[in-house]
């Protein structure tokens, strides 16, 4: 572990963004031109997106705040470094530091992001402002979009374009809005997260990481929850657009599947389920005004046993 004073980075980002470059490429060949059309698209998605969401949460006293978020359109290196850099500031209990040390984090981390790379289409960071100790972003947290990704994605399933580009940028920004209606939401995760990881190396029991997982359901399962409520109004493909999301996370070899399980995809699609059973549960019974209040106070957050029972969370919260 480092000493209190050191603002060292327990991994490399640039180690990250050289090898996860030379394992999955920066994406399909596309011209220069098609390239910018596409990342200008993303701009533009990116920027109609906070006001959709908005629309469909009722969170519209957050709208300016959230639209004020920064957004990068990278390729796959670029989001595995920025990535990286997020992640830091969760491993430097775990990594017990020295050049080596450090080296050999950074390689790890490189293999499972190059591995994510060619999966991910966008990220909402949320902590970018404690990514680099005593160097922090001057931001609150950040939108990642892939561009590659995403048009590869949109291509493969024979998808409208800017639909997916909106659909994508919706996702992500939810979870902006997330964040802005629950300004301490950063700080319990990163405790839930060091908790967890301190339960693991002690052999304690699961419930530390059955908390964290039941947070984490909750914020995906909204997310789903939202994109898959935007109006066909404004995402005329959108059945379409969740229809190819859903086979693409379905599909994959064996290999592949096997990777999902060491590094806890699965969990993570399972996350997607139970969160949005649960989100649609509340708000079909009680509206979003009544889901938001989850937002008011982390006293309000679900155990992993409410996320199974929304009943049982909307009688402890809204009675």
């Amino acid at each position: 572990m480092r000493s209190q004073g050191e603002k060292i980075m327990p991994v490399d980002p640039t180690i990250v963004y050289r090898r996860v470059r030379q394992l999955s490429g920066s994406g399909p060949t596309i011209t220069p031109a098609k390239a910018r059309a596409v990342a200008t698209g993303l701009r533009r998605a990116a920027a109609m997106a906070p006001e959709v969401v908005a629309d469909v949460t009722h969170l519209h006293d957050l709208t300016d705040t959230v639209a004020a978020t920064p957004v990068s359109v990278l390729a796959r290196p670029g989001w595995a470094q920025a990535a990286a850099v997020s992640v830091a500031p969760l491993l430097d209990d775990v990594v017990d530091g020295g050049r080596f040390a450090d080296r050999l984090a950074s390689e790890e981390l490189a293999g499972a992001l190059a591995f994510l790379a060619p999966r991910i289409l966008g990220q909402y960071d949320p902590f970018a402002l404690t990514a680099l100790p005593g160097r922090g972003l001057p931001i609150a947290g950040r939108l990642l979009l892939v561009a590659p990704n995403i048009w590869e994605f949109a291509t493969e399933w024979n998808l409208d374009i800017m639909d997916v580009q909106l659909f994508v940028s919706v996702h992500e920004f939810t979870h902006a809005f997330q964040f802005a209606a629950a300004n301490w939401l950063k700080d319990v995760i990163i405790a839930k997260v060091q908790i967890a990881i301190d339960s693991l190396e002690d052999g304690a029991d699961d419930d530390a990481f059955g908390d964290l997982l039941a947070l984490m359901a909750v914020l995906e399962g909204h997310a789903e929850h939202v994109m898959n409520a935007v109006p066909i109004a404004r995402i005329p493909s959108r059945r379409r657009i969740t229809a190819a999301v859903a086979a693409r996370r379905g599909r994959g070899s064996a290999v592949s599947k096997q990777i999902n399980r060491l590094l806890g995809i699965d969990l993570k699609l399972d996350q997607y389920a139970d969160g949005e059973r649960f989100v649609s549960a509340i708000i079909a019974a009680e509206g979003h005004e009544g889901f938001n209040e989850i937002w008011r106070s982390p006293l309000h957050l679900p155990s992993a046993a409410e996320v199974k029972d929304p009943q049982s969370w909307a009688s402890r919260v809204l009675s």
